[in-house]
């Protein structure tokens, strides 16, 4: 009788511990996939225009986007925005199988001239990021030469509210490099409470500016030619930007960790590659 109650205890111990042995392999399971990642690749792209004689590096002529575009949609890439990125770490949206993100930085003019027709005709989506004093100035004078313009607010307006464009901050008047400054890098002479005070004014005067004319908050801060300081980071966090935008190279590992969408990883797009070399390297960055 004593003999066969131990072994219904133990029986009962052993029961228990199986099922405790499984339950944390089942709980690990559930962690890997909640904590697992997503390749995202961001491409960074300048001025589209046909003459690349000059600055070619920041440049690609029409056809050559056109040809990333199809390349793009033949081998399966979704173009999506800043937004349906934020949103996918913050309030768990899907994201297609094989995400992409255009960005445009600077807010030139031919982006609307050469590449809002293309992203139209392939059903595809860009986020340009636009410097606030450069399109007061070609709001205010009647100029709209592909080879050198700046979106006017007006421009800025339409391609908000086409669902083919996001317009994103690239600061109001810090997109320069001078000898108090380099982008909106911290100054060598500047306190760190100037520091704040002075990108803070600078960021929230485009973002008031954006909304104005767009009823829409930028969410996403582009930083000018990737110069960044140790306290930028928390500044623009503070303004209420949920990502930032660099010019490191790379492929993004998406998780569900917020801080994940800050200093995010660019590849420059310039017009010294043909559309499968430069997506080839791509394939390496996802590999590394």
């Amino acid at each position: 009788m004593f003999i066969t109650v131990k072994l219904k205890k133990l029986f009962f111990s052993f029961c228990v511990c199986l099922f405790l042995f499984f339950a944390s392999i089942t709980m690990a399971a559930i962690c890997d996939s909640n904590d697992s990642s997503i390749d995202v690749p961001i491409i960074m792209y300048h001025s589209v225009k046909n003459d690349i004689s000059d600055s070619a590096k920041y440049i690609v002529t029409p056809n050559q986007l056109e040809s990333d575009l199809i390349y793009l949609a033949q081998n399966g890439y979704t173009t999506i925005t800043m937004t349906d990125l934020i949103d996918y770490v913050y309030n768990d949206k899907k994201l297609p199988e094989k995400p992409i993100i255009l960005t445009f930085d600077d807010g030139y003019f031919n982006n609307y001239y050469y590449a809002y027709p293309l992203m139209k005709k392939y059903n595809m989506k860009m986020v340009i990021s636009v410097v606030g004093s450069y399109s007061d100035k070609f709001s205010e004078i009647d100029d709209s030469n592909p080879a050198y313009a700046y979106l006017t607010w007006n421009q800025i307006k339409e391609l908000q509210a086409s669902g083919y464009a996001e317009i994103q901050n690239h600061t109001y008047s810090m997109h320069s490099i001078d000898k108090t400054r380099n982008g909106c890098k911290q100054g060598k002479c500047e306190t760190d409470e100037e520091y704040e005070k002075n990108l803070t004014e600078d960021l929230k005067k485009l973002q008031n500016k954006i909304y104005e004319y767009t009823n829409y908050m930028p969410n996403t801060f582009t930083y000018p030619f990737g110069a960044i300081s140790n306290t930028s980071k928390k500044i623009i966090k503070k303004i209420g930007f949920k990502a930032s935008l660099s010019c490191e190279e790379g492929i993004n590992k998406i998780s569900k960790d917020k801080d994940c969408l800050f200093k995010l990883k660019r590849c420059i797009r310039t017009s010294e590659e043909s559309t499968w070399e430069f997506f080839k390297k791509i394939f390496e960055y996802s590999k590394t």
